[in-house]
C-alpha cells in the first residue's frame, strides 16, 4: 500500500471516530397545564426533562400575562433544554436565577435537584396567582402523535355538535410559524454570539359557508390577530421547527392558551422547550 493511501485511510477512520461525526437525537421535554387564574388574565405552565445526550436536567415554571402578553412577575423560572447554554442576555439565563450547582457533581444538575429547587421558588408566587381553573383544551398536536399531518389547527370555540346544521360555534385556525432565516449549510451550529427571531402566532377566526356576509356585519369577530415574541436562539443552535401542541380555553371563554414547543438543533444533540401565548377572547 503506497504512503498516500495509507494516510488517506488515517484520515477516514479519524473522521470515523471523531464525536462531530455522529448526531444524538434528543429527547422532548414533557408539558403540564397548571391551568388559568378564575378571571382569566394568567394562565401557567410546568416543563421538564433533559434533552437526554448532554446529561443535564431541565423543568422549569412559566406564567403568561394576557393583559402584557409575556411572563407575569417573578417568572420564568428553572432551566429548559436550551437554558444551558443561555448567555446573560438572555432570559433563560435569569431564570437560573438562584439554582446552584456543581459541574463536578452530576447529581446537582440533573431534573430532580432542579425541580426541587423550582417548586420551591415559584410555590409562593403560583400560590397568589391561584391558577384554580384548569380550562379545556381544545386542540393540538401532541409530539407523540405520529399520525399529526401539517398545516394550521382547527378547532371550534365552544364544544358544538355538527351534524345536519352548520353549527353555531366560531371556527378557528392557528399557525405558528418561527422567522429564522433558511440555513441548508447549518452554519448556525458554528454561531459564537445568540440570534433573535420573530416568533408568531396567529389565529384566524373561519367565516362560515352558510353566511358569507358575517364578516361585513362582524369585522371585529372576523379579524384575524397575531402575538410576535422575540426568541432568542442560544450560540451553536440551529432553529428546527416549531409545533402548536396545546390550546386551551378557560371556564369563561375569555382567553384561548396556545401552547408551543419548539425544537433547536446543536451540533451533537437536539433540544426542545415550551413556550406559550394568550388571545383575549372578549
Amino acid at each position: 500500500m503506497s504512503l498516500r493511501s495509507i494516510v488517506f485511510l488515517a484520515l477516514a477512520l479519524l473522521a470515523l471516530a471523531t464525536p462531530t461525526a455522529s448526531r444524538e437525537l434528543g429527547t422532548a421535554p414533557q408539558v403540564r397545564i397548571l391551568g388559568f387564574s378564575m378571571d382569566g388574565r394568567y394562565f401557567g405552565f410546568e416543563q421538564e426533562g433533559g434533552d437526554g445526550a448532554s446529561q443535564r436536567g431541565a423543568f422549569a415554571v412559566d406564567v403568561i400575562d394576557r393583559t402584557t402578553g409575556s411572563s407575569a412577575a417573578g417568572f420564568p423560572r428553572g432551566v429548559t433544554q436550551l437554558s444551558w447554554e443561555a448567555t446573560p442576555a438572555d432570559g433563560r439565563h435569569r431564570a437560573m436565577r438562584g439554582f446552584r450547582f456543581d459541574e463536578d457533581d452530576e447529581a446537582s444538575m440533573q431534573t430532580q435537584a432542579i425541580r426541587r429547587w423550582a417548586q420551591t421558588a415559584t410555590r409562593r408566587p403560583l400560590r397568589a396567582l391561584a391558577l384554580t381553573d384548569p380550562g379545556q383544551r381544545l386542540a393540538g398536536r401532541a409530539w407523540t402523535d405520529l399520525t399529526r399531518t401539517e398545516g394550521p389547527i382547527r378547532f371550534m370555540a365552544d364544544p358544538d355538535i355538527i351534524g345536519t346544521h352548520p353549527g353555531v360555534s366560531t371556527k378557528y385556525a392557528v399557525a405558528a410559524r418561527l422567522a429564522a432565516p433558511d440555513d441548508p449549510d447549518l452554519a448556525c451550529r458554528d454561531r459564537e454570539a445568540a440570534a433573535t427571531y420573530p416568533l408568531t402566532v396567529t389565529l384566524t377566526p373561519e367565516l362560515p359557508a352558510s353566511d358569507p356576509d358575517a364578516a361585513r356585519r362582524s369585522p371585529e369577530t372576523f379579524r384575524e390577530r397575531s402575538v410576535e415574541l422575540a426568541y432568542v436562539l442560544p450560540p451553536m443552535t440551529c432553529a428546527t421547527a416549531v409545533h402548536v401542541t396545546d390550546i386551551y380555553r378557560n371556564k369563561a371563554s375569555t382567553a384561548l392558551a396556545v401552547v408551543l414547543l419548539i425544537i433547536a438543533g446543536g451540533g451533537h444533540s437536539d433540544a426542545a422547550e415550551y413556550r406559550a401565548v394568550i388571545f383575549p377572547m372578549r
